[in-house]
């Protein structure tokens, strides 16, 4: 398979990173020519739209690349969700949500449909994949088909003048629900199956088919727990988020406890960043459980700075490590000195932005109001992890001109 598409995806963890730079350094530059929430959107987009899901297509094209029979129409499916990802990008930057990045933004999900019926035929006409692979994949393409339900909504309420109501925003978060917790987490786990299965390398199959049930049953209630914010759910809405949280977290340890043991055969990098994806995944599901009491809850709805760690944590943590590391399993990131580099300084940055976004919230429940440098600092992180990205895809560009 070509690398064009790996330079493309680490192209786009590159724009997802400077963009994050240029909020960062916004209130240096309050007058700025481009409005925040025009680069807010366009960030957003790009880091779930362009790199992750790219990201995550293009290892499945690498592991499956010598079978797959329709290999111009997998290279036409990257090269329209590039298109459409960068121009989805700019137009959020120059409108914000406005008539043309609706357009790209629809015309993604139809290229997510085309991807998911790709992967799906790939899926039923080839048997050699391991049983607990195709498990994961249908559920992660399910969870996928599911999320694009909430940006349809969103039409619906905006063209109903309900934008500024509890409606709107429990559609956002019932797409990032499906979209981080659903088809990115389900189908990187199943892609590590493969190359796990690949390399002849043993796992607890039975912890992972019991984990996927209790995941993915856990999914639609789990969802519940994003707004539990909203005035007038019921009693019962609590009792279903509860079971969908702690069903999730007793998922994620199955999943866990069958990986154990597989950093012998890795190298120390692999290793590591398996490592961090594991250890990320349980911090992730078990701060969610403090979400089943109301009263934390509401202190989490109400404070920006942990959403924000909460996001960041998922989707900057978590899954892009996972990519990242599924990059250098699948060989398609080499591994020498500076590939560890540039992960080290990525990783600096991560830490950095945690600890800052944490750190603020907390200093703002106990009654204190700001934490000192806390913006400065923020800006030192983003450029870090912008630096760390830069370093990472460098190196598989030294590789490819090899």
């Amino acid at each position: 398979m070509k690398k064009t598409y790996v330079h493309i995806s680490l192209l786009f963890f590159l724009i997802t990173a400077l963009s994050g730079v240029l909020m960062r350094a916004f209130p240096y530059f309050p007058n700025f020519f481009i409005p925040y929430d025009h680069i807010l959107h366009a960030h957003s987009h790009i880091a779930l739209l362009g790199w992750a899901f790219l990201g995550v297509f293009v290892i499945f094209l690498k592991l499956e690349w010598e079978r797959i029979a329709k290999r111009r129409q997998a290279m036409i499916i990257c090269f329209t969700l590039f298109v459409v990802s960068l121009c989805m990008f700019f137009a959020f930057l120059g409108q914000g949500y406005g008539f043309i990045s609706i357009l790209f933004s629809t015309l993604h999900i139809f290229a997510e449909y085309w991807a998911v019926i790709f992967i799906y035929r790939y899926i039923k006409r080839n048997r050699h994949l391991p049983k607990l692979s195709s498990l994961y994949y249908k559920g992660a393409l399910l969870a996928l088909i599911i999320s694009s339900f909430g940006p349809y909504s969103l039409a619906i309420i905006s063209a109903n003048g309900w934008k500024d109501g509890a409606l709107y925003d429990m559609s956002i978060y019932f797409y990032l629900h499906f979209q981080y917790n659903g088809w990115l987490t389900l189908f990187l786990i199943g892609l590590l199956i493969t190359i796990l299965s690949s390399q002849k390398i043993q796992f607890k199959q039975r912890y992972l088919k019991l984990g996927f049930w209790l995941y993915f049953f856990s999914l639609f209630p789990g969802y519940l727990l994003s707004v539990l914010w909203v005035e007038g759910l019921t009693s019962f809405a609590n009792v279903l988020a509860a079971a969908g949280s702690i069903g999730q977290w007793i998922g994620v340890l199955f999943i866990l406890f069958a990986f154990h043991g597989y950093k012998k055969y890795f190298s120390k990098l692999e290793a590591f960043g398996l490592k961090i994806t594991f250890l990320l995944l349980f911090l992730k599901s078990t701060s969610e459980l403090g979400l089943i009491s109301p009263v934390l809850a509401e202190l989490v709805y109400d404070t920006r700075s942990v959403v924000i760690g909460y996001l960041h944590l998922t989707l900057l943590g978590f899954i892009s490590i996972f990519i990242l590391t599924q990059f250098a399993l699948a060989k398609l990131l080499p591994i020498h000195q500076k590939s560890r580099n540039g992960f080290a300084i990525f990783f600096i940055g991560l830490i950095m932005n945690e600890l800052l976004l944490f750190a603020d919230a907390f200093l703002q429940w106990i009654g204190i109001r700001t934490l000192p440098f806390h913006i400065s600092g923020l800006l030192i992180a983003s450029i870090l992890l912008a630096l760390g990205i830069f370093i990472i895809w460098s190196s598989v560009m030294h590789k490819s001109s090899h």
